[in-house]
């Protein structure tokens, strides 16, 4: 199997992190510390009209100014690699069903159109699903939300922690947001510095890791 080639650390993608009411503490913050400490230009987003204000499904309140995909100044470059957690699919809190029916799956699917890499972790992958980008492709999401990844279209992967299917990436659970970063560390920055991530972590990677499993 034929691994992604890698770049050097200059060239690291950039990397939006996409926040919304509900999201799921560890979904956004474990790869968004695993990218930032790799070297990844990466910064934290909202969806288009959210407000600034960005209140986790734990208690945890961000201030939010820059919105998915909007450069906040000429500088910037337009993100090539975006972080989408999830949360509120599972219980009746607000999260990924509230999201599901504003504009960020457009926002995603544009994206993604335009040569960005999608990741989701956890039920992020349901946002990536209404986004139409999972549609007969293998993806992996919460064990408890596998039917429903399957009723929206996906080739679900039960048995895979990751599964990298080029321009769209997933994971599982919650904690396999670090196994996520950790494998998009390696994919652009090089197996050693995937490695060097999951040493600064003390975190020994989950897997399996599934890599060019579909169509990329």
């Amino acid at each position: 199997m034929t691994e992604h080639s890698t770049s050097p650390r200059h060239s690291l993608p950039a990397t939006e992190v996409v926040v919304f009411d509900g999201f799921d503490d560890l979904d956004a913050i474990g790869p968004l510390e695993t990218l930032t400490e790799a070297g990844f230009p990466t910064r934290v987003v909202r969806p288009a009209g959210h407000p600034t204000a960005v209140h986790s499904a734990h208690g945890l309140v961000m201030e939010v100014p820059a919105e998915l995909g909007t450069a906040s100044d000429a500088s910037d470059a337009a993100p090539v690699l975006i972080i989408v957690p999830g949360g509120g699919w599972l219980d009746a809190g607000p999260g990924v069903r509230d999201q599901c029916e504003g504009p960020l799956p457009g926002a995603l699917a544009a994206l993604h159109e335009a040569g960005a890499v999608l990741a989701s972790v956890c039920t992020g992958a349901m946002l990536l699903a209404r986004a139409g980008v999972l549609t007969g492709r293998p993806a992996v999401t919460n064990r408890k939300a596998l039917d429903d990844l399957t009723a929206a279209g996906a080739q679900v992967r039960g048995d895979a922690r990751v599964v990298d299917d080029g321009s769209v990436v997933t994971g599982g659970g919650p904690a396999a947001g670090l196994d996520v970063a950790i494998r998009l560390v390696a994919r652009f920055a090089g197996e050693e510095a995937g490695r060097q991530a999951a040493a600064r972590l003390e975190h020994e990677p989950v897997g399996p890791v599934l890599v060019g499993v579909g169509t990329a």
